[in-house]
């Protein structure tokens, strides 16, 4: 045989074994991220939301009458919002039973605990915690977000809207909105965030990042070593803007702006100026926590 004839065996040699690794690798890929199938055992629907849900009819029902609690709580707040619509078809969400059956038709999640993606909130009935359905508020804001106030915040607007619900208290019937739930996501991890009663040591020891980087989303320490951290700055910072006076009735321009560096200078006041007005703000909340328990899951 000539080295031609050779080479162009070994070539297609080469060839069939390339494509058998991607086969492989494709289907590992798959194995690992794409979604299993999953039909949902009952449906239950309320005035705004469809949930389809292999938890139990109880389960969804109590999810049901939480989510139309924070629709009245959400619409009350951000009706006036350029973009807001209360004309739309019933929101779509998907109730787990648990958190094995969520992570095994969901693949590839890593840290995440429920997730919105058009057209589904998706998340599992918690039934070993105390705040059994605080991951499907915090992800039904995202979705009252992108489809019923049609807002696109930056990062820390986005997901600070999302906690500053999430993390407050259901209480004879409706969501009040700033009355911490100490057993919500993240407000289990706020011993980390302004160890000390000074900002100028907490800036130094790492456990508050500067308000500019949390604001541009620019800079500032790894996101993946100080996850929580990062979204006990975005809950608080957004709780100190609605929950203090001054700046409340700048609330709705800001997010109608975005909530970048320009709109946040522009209708809340200079960044190095909130800052310590904040700081103080985290540690008045930490000292109300700390005078009860605080549940982790």
């Amino acid at each position: 045989m000539s080295l031609l004839g050779k080479g162009k065996r070994l070539v297609g040699t080469g060839a069939r074994r390339l494509i058998l690794y991607l086969v492989i690798l494709v289907g590992v890929a798959a194995w690992k991220f794409v979604p299993r199938p999953w039909r949902p055992a009952i449906t239950v629907n309320t005035e705004h939301f469809a949930i389809f849900s292999t938890a139990s009819k109880f389960q969804a029902g109590t999810v049901g009458t939480t989510v139309e609690q924070l629709y009245t709580a959400y619409s009350n707040q951000f009706c006036r919002l350029s973009g807001f619509t209360a004309a739309h078809t019933r929101l779509k969400m998907k109730l787990y039973r648990d958190r094995k059956e969520f992570r095994r038709i969901n693949p590839g999640l890593d840290w995440a605990e429920a997730f919105y993606r058009h057209p589904y909130c998706q998340a599992y009935y918690s039934e070993s915690e105390i705040n059994p359905y605080h991951w499907m508020v915090h992800e039904a804001v995202h979705q009252l977000n992108n489809e019923v106030a049609h807002i696109e915040p930056v990062k820390w607007l986005e997901e600070g809207l999302a906690e500053y619900f999430s993390t407050s208290r259901f209480t004879r019937g409706r969501l009040a909105l700033g009355q911490v739930d100490p057993n919500t996501y993240p407000v289990w991890w706020i011993e980390t965030i302004a160890t000390t009663p000074d900002l100028t040591t907490n800036l130094q020891n790492g456990s508050v990042i500067p308000l500019r980087v949390i604001i541009s989303g620019r800079g500032g320490p790894s996101m993946k070593r100080h996850f929580n951290l990062y979204y006990l700055h975005w809950w608080t910072l957004t709780h100190f803007i609605f929950e203090t006076p001054k700046h409340r009735t700048n609330a709705l321009a800001l997010i109608e702006a975005g909530g970048g560096v320009e709109a946040f200078e522009r209708h809340v006041a200079r960044i190095e100026q909130v800052q310590p007005e904040w700081h103080d703000h985290v540690r008045r909340l930490k000292a109300e926590l700390a005078e009860g328990p605080v549940s982790r899951h």
